[in-house]
């Protein structure tokens, strides 16, 4: 887990849009949530520390963020990334906090995290037109993790219920020619990163 790949993904989860399946997510966020969520979307790390240092969060999942934006703005070390880790099973309060916890495990390389976490805020959701967020995310980890029909089936409901053509169109081939994953800028470290933690427990 290197900052390198903190950096790669930060920068680069905005073109993709950056094991629990109790109802603990069912409600939407708050707004405080939300705030934070479209500041780490924006990778926006010195907003977020702002924001805490002015007024700590009330949320698990926002001061989960502010931890990571900590980590990448250099101003704390390794035990920030280990309590963006700490309590994953009480941190996903709400939907948007379960999907904002999928970005910060994505971000760390803890791909079956993310996945779980993705899972989590969409599993409540009855309104399919909320879950593209978590369809995406759930693709992603499901191709770095190699369970390519479990993408492919995740990229034709994207496909039948949003407008995401030119999302599709760069999935899809991955899904259907894996080898093309090693070639893909975020995918390709983040396999490489799963391959040597086999991070296969819900911390």
């Amino acid at each position: 887990m290197k900052k390198m790949l903190l950096i790669l993904w930060a920068s680069a989860i905005c073109l993709f849009v950056g094991v629990s399946c109790s109802s603990s997510a069912s409600l939407p966020g708050t707004d405080e949530e939300h705030a934070y969520d479209a500041l780490q979307r924006a990778a926006d790390w010195n907003e977020i520390v702002q924001r805490y240092q002015q007024s700590p969060p009330q949320s698990l999942a926002c001061r989960k963020v502010a931890q990571l934006a900590m980590f990448h703005l250099g101003r704390a070390g390794r035990e920030a990334v280990y309590e963006c880790l700490s309590d994953s099973h009480d941190v996903l309060t709400t939907e948007t906090a379960a999907l904002m916890m999928s970005d910060v495990y994505m971000q760390l390389g803890f791909v079956a995290m993310a996945q779980r976490a993705a899972f989590e805020g969409m599993v409540n959701v009855l309104d399919v037109k909320r879950n593209e967020r978590a369809l995406r995310r759930l693709t992603e980890t499901a191709l770095v993790m190699g369970q390519y029909e479990l993408a492919l089936k995740y990229i034709s409901i994207v496909e039948d219920n949003f407008s995401s053509s030119e999302w599709v169109q760069t999935m899809r081939p991955m899904a259907m020619n894996p080898e093309l994953i090693m070639q893909h800028p975020v995918f390709g470290k983040l396999r490489v990163e799963y391959e040597k933690q086999k991070d296969q427990f819900f911390l």
